[in-house]
């Protein structure tokens, strides 16, 4: 499996785990944990994806985050926000 495919699977899972994140660490008021959070996140699975692949250079590191970050933000915008799924997380995991 290439380091993008690996990106993009986990990508998906994302607005779930910031969201779960974000309601587990205190004082979460403003939206600045959630990018500081989704860009961590996507940081760390590109490097996972290119250590997978044995290609760990700053070029294959930044292409596996920007495929986690298109895939979850295309999943956040398009899917989970319009459900407000994230109020459903807040409520099940405070």
């Amino acid at each position: 499996m290439s380091s993008e495919v690996f990106s993009g699977l986990v990508g998906f899972l994302m607005p779930y785990m910031v969201e779960v994140l974000k309601t587990r660490l205190p004082n979460t008021k403003g939206k600045w944990l959630g990018y500081v959070l989704a860009y961590g996140v996507c940081l760390l699975v590109g490097s996972i994806g290119a250590l997978l692949e044995n290609k760990f250079n700053g070029e294959n590191v930044l292409s596996s985050a920007g495929v986690a970050m298109i895939a979850s933000q295309g999943l956040y915008n398009f899917y989970f926000k319009p459900k407000k799924i994230d109020v459903q997380v807040q409520r099940k995991f405070k």
